[in-house]
């Protein structure tokens, strides 16, 4: 089950705004009235880009303006530290966790994120601490997310109970996501439990497309129960509809 932790917050996302500009008219300095707060959204917006190039140097630098711009902001912090983990530099990301942890004791996305962070250095409970954290925030709203990084994090950890304990509370937050729905399913499978995997897949059905990964998780099921047809039903539609996808490969290598 190789699935990537849930980075959330709006360092990520698109943000606009201005730059402060300083102009010279004689020997007097005359500064534009600018917002900082604004400036620091244009120079975390500069920072994304540039890392999404891959140009960590003027990604760094604009990160480093932000922080003038605007210190109390925790999105720079966050994406500060979601640089320094994109270049490897695991002490000082997490030291901009901290950081905004110490200004801001109760920022659940630092939680969450920190958490992911955590889990990806296989230290586990630690990152069990920071998720349990973030859910406990009265005013979050991604509980979904947090409990599906929760219950990833878990079966890194080889714990599938509360994985699937963590899956069934990310759905009851969001009973129409797929993706949640489909991972609930395939671990449901891992642990020999197929009626409960054919109930989250009856869920999908309802509002989900067929993908590749939701018609290997209906072959698997029928291998389970053993519906031969089934089985080979669900592989000629892969084969089909995702002709180029591992699942289909592995199907006609007779590999289920």
């Amino acid at each position: 089950m190789k699935k990537q932790l849930l980075i959330v917050g709006t360092m990520l996302a698109a943000l606009s705004g201005c730059v402060t500009e300083t102009t010279y008219v004689g020997k007097e300095v005359v500064q534009n009235s600018v917002d900082n707060k604004t400036a620091a959204k244009t120079r975390l917006s500069l920072a994304v880009g540039y890392m999404r190039k891959g140009d960590m140097a003027q990604a760094k630098l604009n990160i480093e303006k932000a922080l003038s711009f605007d210190p109390d902001n925790p999105n720079v912090y966050l994406t500060q530290a979601y640089y320094y983990q994109t270049v490897g530099d695991l002490t000082s990301a997490e030291s901009s966790y901290r950081q905004l942890l110490a200004r801001d004791g109760t920022n659940a996305d630092a939680m969450n994120n920190y958490g992911a962070f955590l889990c990806a250095n296989k230290r586990y409970k630690e990152a069990d601490e920071q998720f349990n954290l973030a859910l406990k925030q009265p005013k979050y709203v991604r509980m979904d997310d947090t409990y599906e990084n929760a219950a990833l994090c878990s079966l890194k950890s080889g714990d599938k109970k509360k994985a699937a304990q963590y899956f069934d509370q990310a759905i009851g937050y969001n009973p129409g996501r797929g993706k949640l729905l489909l991972s609930a399913s395939e671990l449901a499978l891992m642990d020999n439990n197929p009626a409960k995997a054919e109930t989250y897949l009856k869920r999908y059905s309802v509002g989900g497309k067929e993908s590749a990964q939701s018609l290997w998780l209906r072959l698997q099921l029928a291998q389970a129960q053993g519906e031969i047809a089934m089985l080979h039903k669900y592989g000629r539609q892969l084969v089909q509809q995702y002709p180029k996808s591992d699942q289909a490969r592995r199907y006609l290598n007779n590999d289920y």
